[in-house]
């Protein structure tokens, strides 16, 4: 019963009191940083944070299917240089062969 009331409560307030400490902090710090343009009274600021819950607006099937594409994309230029290098080498192997024969 200690932990879960108790205890629970003493977690509670000390973390209220560090969070209250951090905030007169940083109130305090941009108020004497900026000569009171930019200062802030704590009791009247609200938290404006939104969190985002609309669904993605591309499907996991979607993505997977792309990463596939681009993977084939690679690949392909790839075997396309290879072969573009290997074709280039034999050319040019031959020419000399020619030049050498002449």
């Amino acid at each position: 019963l200690y932990e879960s009331r108790i205890a629970s409560l003493q977690r509670t307030v000390a973390f209220f009191i560090t969070f209250y400490s951090m905030a007169t902090t940083v109130a305090n710090f941009w108020s004497f940083c900026t000569f009171g343009f930019f200062g802030y009274s704590i009791d009247k600021t609200q938290s404006m944070l939104r969190v985002a819950t609309t669904a993605a607006p591309v499907s996991g099937a979607q993505v997977r299917e792309q990463m596939k594409a681009m993977s084939l994309q690679r690949q392909y230029a790839y075997l396309k240089d290879l072969v573009e290098r290997a074709a280039h080498t034999w050319v040019t192997k031959s020419r000399e062969h020619r030049l050498h024969q002449a």
